[in-house]
């Protein structure tokens, strides 16, 4: 670049500089931001000043062409950035809860049989008829020649003696 241009382009973009900076701070939520635009402006408005047309626009209109550009630019880099970390978070809490959640229903499957061992026989012989075998308490009760009152009652036993048995062995862990 020629002297001329040269001098030429620090008058032009020192009359333009405030004016540009107050646009760039309109489109950025913060100064840092902002400061570091501006220069980056300066230094492509510098390098592509030969190819600037006074004929096509004036000076300030190329230059704050060049800020919204910019601008633009970093905003998609900002927004394609975060977009990739919250995927990253997003991905990494999945698989966290997937692993907790594993974990806690090994735990109530482990407390839950934990429990079973600890009824009698024909505890057991029940609710194995009832959830393996999937009888109703009808059939259950013809099997073990009870009433089917008497199966539905000690099933609802059951289940909440096992309910406060599991609760307390997690608990414990």
């Amino acid at each position: 670049m020629k002297e001329k241009n040269h001098g030429e382009f620090i008058r032009n973009f020192a009359t333009v500089q405030p004016a540009l900076y107050r646009y760039i701070c309109s489109l950025l939520p913060n100064f840092c931001d902002a400061d570091d635009i501006l220069q980056e402006v300066a230094v492509i408005s510098w390098d592509k000043y030969s190819s600037f047309d006074q004929k096509q626009s004036s000076f300030q209109t190329w230059v704050f062409g060049i800020a919204r550009n910019k601008v633009l630019h970093s905003k998609r880099r900002f927004l394609r950035t975060q977009n990739l970390m919250v995927k990253a978070l997003e991905e990494k809490a999945e698989a966290e809860f997937s692993q907790m959640t594993l974990k806690h229903i090994e735990e109530k499957e482990d407390a839950l049989n934990h429990c079973v061992s600890n009824l009698d026989g024909k505890q057991q012989k029940i609710l194995e008829l009832r959830y393996k075998n999937k009888m109703t308490s009808g059939v259950i009760a013809e099997q073990l020649k009870r009433t089917s009152q008497q199966i539905r009652t000690q099933l609802f036993r059951l289940r909440s003696t096992l309910r406060s048995c599991i609760n307390n062995k997690l608990r414990d862990l």
